[in-house]
């Protein structure tokens, strides 16, 4: 958790970010379970994978990561978060910009694997509005967008903006007030496991290209036995 402190006496953005942080395994939860611990905590070793070029395209000098029944690819700075700064520790991978005491939190990558059955994606990506609608004290919601993901049957993104108040980080050093936004991506597959992915950024960091490279990057693969590994190879050695 990059944040410590809040600026001021009210519910500090970070209580409110890691509410909205949590909203996936809450969905889980409100839906019929969620994976086991053994499964999420762990920021596990490195491990190759190759992402099939046929169906996802992956940036030249970019990281391939990989997750539990997903890969997806990410800049060669971006790396794992380290323990005391992660936002969500259930997410199966956090990897980020990384925090070095920058005025405001720098972008992040988080995704999320929903084992046990949840229901279509209409109710997931209901309960996930309702439960970031409930975390995030005025915050917006945007409307969702439909977006192709390898693997996937259907998949939609949503944006939620939201104001942070600043305070003091992790590493004692003074947080600005800013404006965040991120990025939902709600991942629907045949069976299971079920995906979710978040982008978050302030807004002057959110870059748009970005992502899009990322969602471009994405392969899932229901029913995959592979276990989580945040780091892989990269483009050029596949």
């Amino acid at each position: 958790m990059i944040r410590r402190t809040a600026g001021n006496g009210r519910r500090s953005a970070r209580v409110r970010l890691l509410i909205a942080v949590a909203a996936p395994s809450l969905l889980i939860a409100v839906m019929g379970g969620c994976s086991s611990e053994t499964e999420v905590h762990r920021q596990p070793v490195a491990e190759a994978t190759v992402v099939p070029t046929s169906k996802a395209a992956v940036p030249e000098g970019w990281v391939v990561r990989r997750g539990p029944g997903f890969t997806l690819a990410l800049p060669a700075t971006w790396q794992p978060r380290p323990e005391a700064q992660r936002m969500a520790p259930k997410a199966s991978l956090e990897i980020g910009v990384p925090f070095t005491g920058q005025s405001t939190p720098p972008p992040v990558l988080l995704g999320f694997v929903e084992r046990e059955q949840v229901g279509p994606l209409e109710i997931r990506e209901m309960v996930l509005r309702a439960q970031l609608s409930a975390g995030l004290e005025g915050s917006t919601i945007g409307k969702s967008q439909h977006v192709k993901v390898a693997g996937a049957t259907d998949a939609v993104w949503f944006d939620v903006l939201y104001e942070d108040e600043g305070g003091t980080s992790v590493l004692g050093t003074p947080l600005k007030p800013c404006t965040f936004r991120y990025r939902e991506l709600i991942v629907e597959t045949p069976g299971l496991p079920k995906y979710g992915f978040r982008f978050a950024a302030t807004t002057t960091e959110f870059d748009v290209p970005l992502w899009q490279k990322v969602v471009d990057s994405i392969t899932v693969t229901p029913g995959s036995t592979e276990t989580s590994g945040q780091e892989s190879s990269s483009a050029s050695d596949e």
